[in-house]
């Protein structure tokens, strides 16, 4: 938040805004070295394929669709890394009582990003070792999962939803309702560089899991993310389409603010100002 102009300036303005900006930085760091790196060798790879290219079209066609696979992940978690480091919400404001869904689009052009990848190895792999074989046939059979899983309406499954009385986390077997005032803490990480939240509770009894012959599945679950990740829940934000603080900025408002809550009880427009920079 800026400082309010009436107030006079304090020496101690800059020091918080350098400790606002320092824990900012520890939240969500530049991208690496190894991130430039292994972006350098997918272009690096990328040009030699289509140096092989004509020479045998087979060899460049496997490596172009590889390691220009590569060269587009990589090139993802740069900007994503860059985007949300310009992050710089004062206002954010949802729709309450409207479920936020993943985004079928994404998992769509994953899946046949998969199956296209995994077809182009078979196809045009030359006499290729079994596990390289092997491989190839898994990541097509994924992406054809997961293409006809989205085709089907099975995929992708769960929402997140805001309401007054609380956060709610679904999935396809259960539903979670945690109470504002349950959630101890909003934490952030990665997993496999997809940015992750992760989320506990002062009493896991007082959230409530529906249906009740889920109650066993979730329970199961959440210890699980207790011994991986150290909280109760974990959100991939990808799969939303939302950023990491975006969503981070929102729960904790709501978590920490009552009187904003009664903004959840409208179903108007939302309204987000980031002002990144």
């Amino acid at each position: 938040m800026s400082r309010d102009p009436d107030r006079p300036a304090s020496p101690l303005d800059g020091l918080r805004a350098y400790e606002r900006e320092a824990a900012k930085a520890a939240r969500h760091p530049l991208p690496a070295v190894r991130d430039w790196a292994l972006l350098a060798i997918s272009v690096v790879f990328v040009a030699a394929g289509l140096f092989i290219l004509p020479r045998d079209p087979n060899v460049g066609i496997v490596t172009l669709a590889f390691f220009g696979s590569c060269l587009a992940v990589f090139a993802a978690i740069i900007v994503r890394k860059l985007r949300v480091r310009r992050f710089t919400g004062e206002t954010i404001e949802v729709v309450g009582g409207v479920p936020i869904r993943p985004q079928r689009w994404r998992i769509l052009l994953l899946g046949g990003w998969l199956l296209a990848l995994g077809t182009i190895l078979l196809v045009f792999a030359k006499d290729p070792p079994d596990l390289i074989w092997w491989l190839a046939a898994f990541i097509a059979a994924v992406g054809a999962s997961v293409m006809a899983g989205v085709l089907t309406g099975r995929l992708p499954g769960g929402y997140l939803q805001f309401d007054p009385e609380g956060f709610t986390i679904a999935n396809r077997q259960w539903r979670a309702v945690i109470p504002w005032d349950q959630i101890a803490s909003v934490n952030e990480g990665e997993l496999a560089d997809n940015p992750i939240l992760l989320i506990s509770v002062h009493d896991l009894a007082a959230v409530t899991i529906t249906p009740p012959d889920a109650i066993a599945n979730a329970t199961k679950t959440i210890a699980r993310y207790e011994a991986t990740y150290g909280a109760n829940f974990m959100i991939m934000t990808t799969h939303y389409g939302i950023d990491l603080p975006v969503l981070t900025a929102t729960i904790v408002r709501y978590a920490t603010d009552p009187a904003a809550r009664k903004e959840l009880c409208r179903r108007s427009l939302p309204k987000v100002s980031p002002h990144a920079r």
